[in-house]
Formats: C-alpha cells, sequence, structure tokens
C-alpha cells in the first residue's frame, strides 16, 4: 500500500467492535492479519440500519485507511451505503443429543441399520469377498454386472441405508458377513 497520511489511519484495535467483528468474520481479525495477508481484495460487508450508528466505517468514515496491529495497512471505501435495503432474515438452529457417547451412537446405527448376510449362493459370497478385499469389485469397463451382482442389490435394497442426505438407489449399507460388520 502506498503511504498513508498518519491522520488518514484508524488502528484495528480502535475500531468499535461491531466493525472489528465484520473483519473477524471474513478472516480479518486482527490476530489472522500479518504482511503475508492479501488485503487487496474487496469485501463486502453488510450492516442492519440499527447498526449503523455504531460503527466507525459506514456513512462518512474519519479515516479510509485501516492498519493491523502487524504493521499492515489498507485502504477501505464505502459505496452504495445507503442505496441498499434488503430483508434481514432471522434462522433459528437448534440442536438434540442423540446419544451420550459417540460410541453409543455408532451402537444405535448398527443396531438401527445392520442386517446379516447370509445364506448366499457360492457366486454371491465370492463377490462379497472380493468386494471386501484389498481392491474391491470392479466390472470391467464394457463388462456386464454378473447375475449374483443383481441378486446382491436386491438383497441389499430390501434393507435400510444409513441416512446420508443423498437421494438414489444408492447409499451406505451396514453389514455382517461372517461375523464382521462392514
Amino acid at each position: 500500500m502506498q503511504q498513508a497520511d498518519q491522520d488518514n489511519i484508524v488502528q484495528f484495535d480502535e475500531l468499535p467492535r461491531l466493525d472489528r467483528e465484520k473483519f473477524r468474520l471474513v478472516g480479518l481479525g486482527d490476530d489472522a492479519v500479518d504482511e503475508d495477508t492479501p488485503l487487496d481484495i474487496g469485501k463486502t460487508f453488510v450492516y442492519a440500519n440499527a447498526d449503523r450508528n455504531q460503527s466507525a466505517l459506514v456513512s462518512t468514515p474519519d479515516r479510509s485507511v485501516i492498519e493491523w496491529s502487524s504493521g499492515s495497512r489498507a485502504g477501505f471505501s464505502i459505496t452504495d451505503s445507503n442505496s441498499k435495503n434488503a430483508t434481514l432474515k432471522t434462522y433459528r438452529y437448534t440442536a438434540r443429543q442423540l446419544a451420550p457417547t459417540v460410541e453409543a451412537y455408532g451402537q444405535q446405527l448398527r443396531t438401527r441399520y445392520t442386517f446379516e448376510l447370509s445364506g448366499l449362493s457360492d457366486a454371491e459370497r465370492n463377490l462379497v469377498e472380493k468386494a471386501i478385499g484389498k481392491y474391491g469389485y470392479n466390472i470391467d469397463r464394457g463388462g456386464s454386472p454378473s447375475d449374483a451382482f443383481w441378486s446382491l442389490i436386491k438383497i441389499f435394497q430390501q434393507h435400510e441405508a444409513v441416512a446420508d442426505g443423498k437421494e438414489g438407489v444408492t447409499g451406505n449399507y451396514l453389514a455382517t458377513y461372517d461375523g464382521q460388520v462392514y
């Protein structure tokens, strides 16, 4: 940045808490800015009308250069500060504990979703052995899935996939095979 008149510089820690928080939210808090931080890219901050009076940057700022404790400086300008009105939406998120521990949650998932792969034909068993092996089960390019593949698909589709937010016929399943959960 070019030399700035000292009277035109505001120290970051002198900014009101509201302004400092706006910078922190975009990774430009005082502890995050050093001499390698790129400061020459535009950032957009939105201030609610009720908050504008608490800001040293909105409306008509006294100074147009911010200096962080690292010595890094950046100029700023306010554009369209009063011309954009938008509805501020407030969202409320809540959380609830699903289990007291990670282990207990894992047990809940195993209880709900695990099914046993048993009574398989030799072809189905061979396919499962390949699938759980080091290289997995692959269908050669241009090849077609075997009858054993399609019959295993039918078995899996009779059970509930672990919810992953994805739609379609694919999914993550928990299956017990030879005493091991996969």
